[in-house]
């Protein structure tokens, strides 16, 4: 019996095209297509509704051949898969950061055993945040490889189940078994969306990389493949509502969600059901102006070449933020058509031929295993560029720019939670009857070796409480930006340490927190605290420690370079092409709405300031190496040496400070 084919949906085509071009314009940081990353679930509820569609007719013709599903998936992604993520990590071995190619080799590796998303879950990658990887996109097709391992050998249990409560084939009672296969893919949809919505409340990577919590979406396309099937074409106003409420939904979602939205949770239901009903209407009235329009000629050749577009764009935009750390949104896009020029070649000279060329004509059998092989290969050619980049990187002329990245004081103060707090962390001198506390953020643990050194030359224990991104302003509306939620650990967390310090009665209590919660031009940022917010929350804090009497000193906030200083370093001194000065403007990198905060909040309370700016840079363009110490270990942070070095005008600027507090 031949295979019954699915009809060709323009609609669908087009369609495709819109979701790339989003995930595209998005990653090139068009700002008011903040949302822009939600194209990649209307791609997952499509490939549910084609995979569905594809396994069920084949079971309706009398059962799937699994060797053959595997084998026609691995010709349609592997080819240009592998190719791109050869070409990427040899460009990587190449232009980028001799300290930054290992990582990046070591997700290469697990991108191409189909598990780089479970990779970045269990590293706790901020999607959002994470742009130097050029390999951060193939999460989503590691999902789609896992779902089409899992999906097949899913409905084919159930079927057997339908069959043996039916005592028939899956065919002669077709509506019968239609509604229990519909039931079963809910009742899936539905445990899926529940782990969805629970992670992204309590361990949002593992929700937005995982794939069991992403199979909803492509279970909502496949119970649309079952319930739409052999339904006749009904162009009427139902489903032209469907159509423009999908249209709705995705923009809606495109122009209001940002990186700061919790993702996936509730807010993917968004663009899932919004491509859902384009998936509806589009099938009841394939006519229509929407469906017309889905269809029109540049979004049909955008949807032909998604994927390979897909696969190209990332690693060319990273590469050009490698070369130029300024590019801004028109290098990226330019970057990103350049990728388009690439995903057309790839379309012709790779995946057609692969799925129509010699590849297509190897036997069933012998397909999937021969993937699975070219895979290893590919995986230990990316395991043998780590090793090479990791001897790379210990080599003479790197091993400061790699160490400058660990450059931390070592320590186990880190704050989790006020539950598994671990007890007083102190430094300086720990024998000391005279207590100084610091609290603060991961821009008070930058300073602690420092103030260790500080703490042992005056006789001072300091007790560090620290915790990332838990600054000091009291402000329980507080967005975790990584998290994408109420961070209702810091709010706990910083009440519990003011009890503390208030019970303790120290000498002084140093503040420290990163100023850049709120962005310099004091508009929209990734934490979504407003100036107003800052000031409130900082006001609070230092209004609490005066009432109780105690002495409180603020470390002002210091420089953001906005680029990564250890790799820049590791460029320049490798001598690779388009390095650039490892420099930055003194300005820029200061949050002035942060500052005025800062100061509006102190107004009228007895809070002394302490500045070390200087003696980061006292020049209007700034180096990032001071008396042959490298400042930052990052874009922001400051190594534990440089604190060191400047011990000495730490201590005499926190004496100064204390003798104007003391009555």
């Amino acid at each position: 019996m031949a295979k019954e084919r699915p009809q060709f949906r323009p609609d669908i085509e087009g369609l495709r095209g819109v979701a790339i071009l989003l995930v595209v314009l998005f990653h090139a940081g068009v700002s008011r297509l903040s949302g822009g990353f939600v194209g990649v679930d209307v791609f997952f509820v499509l490939s549910g509704f084609f995979i569905t569609g594809l396994l069920v007719r084949e079971l309706a013709q009398g059962g799937v051949n699994l060797p053959e599903f595997y084998a026609r998936r691995s010709l349609r992604l592997m080819p240009a898969l592998l190719v791109v993520l050869m070409t990427t990590l040899a460009l990587v071995m190449w232009l980028y950061a001799p300290i930054n190619r290992a990582p990046i080799a070591d997700t290469a590796r697990s991108v191409a055993l189909y598990s780089g998303n479970i990779d970045f879950a269990r590293g706790a990658v901020d999607y959002f945040s994470a742009g130097e990887n050029p390999l951060l996109h193939t999460w989503s097709l590691a999902v789609e490889q896992q779902f089409y391992i899992v999906w097949p050998l899913l409905l084919l249990l159930v079927v057997y189940f339908i069959k043996r409560q039916t005592g028939d084939s899956f065919t002669s009672r077709d509506e019968i078994a239609k509604s229990r296969l519909l039931l079963w893919i809910a009742f899936v949809g539905a445990l899926s969306l529940a782990a969805s919505l629970w992670l992204t409340e309590t361990s949002q990577p593992w929700a937005f990389f995982g794939m069991p919590t992403r199979i909803w979406e492509f279970a909502l396309g496949g119970a649309l493949a079952v319930w739409m099937k052999d339904k006749p074409e009904k162009a009427d106003g139902i489903a032209t509502v469907l159509q423009f409420g999908g249209l709705l939904a995705i923009a809606f979602a495109v122009v209001t969600y940002d990186r700061a939205t919790p993702y996936p949770g509730v807010a993917a239901l968004l663009p899932a059901l919004g491509a859902a009903a384009l998936i509806v209407g589009g099938g009841r009235a394939p006519g229509s102006a929407i469906s017309w329009n889905l269809g029109w000629p540049p979004l049909r050749f955008l949807g032909k070449l998604s994927y390979a577009w897909y696969l190209w764009h990332w690693p060319l935009v990273g590469l050009g933020a490698v070369l130029d750390r300024d590019i801004d949104v028109w290098g990226k896009l330019a970057w990103s058509a350049g990728a388009l020029v690439l995903a057309w070649l790839t379309y012709h000279a790779v995946e057609q031929p692969a799925r129509s060329g010699r590849l297509s004509r190897i036997p069933t059998h012998w397909l999937a295993p021969a993937t699975f092989v070219v895979s290893l290969l590919a995986a230990f050619v990316a395991h043998s560029a780590m090793l090479a980049a990791q001897r790379r990187a210990a080599e003479p002329d790197q091993r400061a720019f790699a160490a400058a990245r660990e450059d931390r004081m070592m320590h186990d103060c880190w704050a989790t939670t006020v539950e598994e707090e671990k007890g007083p962390c102190v430094v300086g001198d720990t024998r000391s009857q005279t207590t100084v506390v610091l609290l603060g953020d991961s821009h008070a643990e930058h300073w602690l070796g420092g103030l260790d050194r500080v703490g042992r030359e005056r006789g001072w224990r300091i007790v560090a409480m620290v915790k990332g991104g838990c600054p000091v302003a009291d402000m329980p509306d507080l967005m975790h930006a990584r998290l994408k939620r109420y961070y209702h650990e810091c709010t706990r967390y910083r009440e519990a340490m003011l009890q503390r310090i208030i019970a303790m009665r120290p000498a002084a209590v140093i503040l420290s927190s990163w100023d850049h919660y709120i962005p310099p031009d004091g508009t929209g940022a990734d934490w979504q605290v407003s100036p107003a917010m800052w000031r409130g929350g900082l006001r609070r804090t230092y209004a609490r420690l005066a009432t109780a009497g105690i002495t409180t000193v603020v470390i002002r906030g210091t420089p953001r370079t906005w680029f990564n200083v250890p790799s820049c370093l590791s460029r320049r001194a490798a001598n690779l092409p388009f390095a650039q000065a490892c420099e930055y403007d003194r300005d820029r990198s200061l949050s002035n709405a942060a500052i005025a905060a800062q100061t509006d909040a102190a107004r009228g309370l007895p809070i002394g300031f302490v500045d070390m700016n200087d003696q980061i840079c006292a020049t209007k363009r700034c180096g990032v190496v001071r008396n042959g110490v490298i400042v930052f270990t990052d874009d922001n942070h400051l190594t534990a040496s440089f604190t060191r070095s400047v011990a000495p005008v730490l201590g005499a600027r926190l004496d100064e400070a204390l003798h104007q507090l003391t009555p």
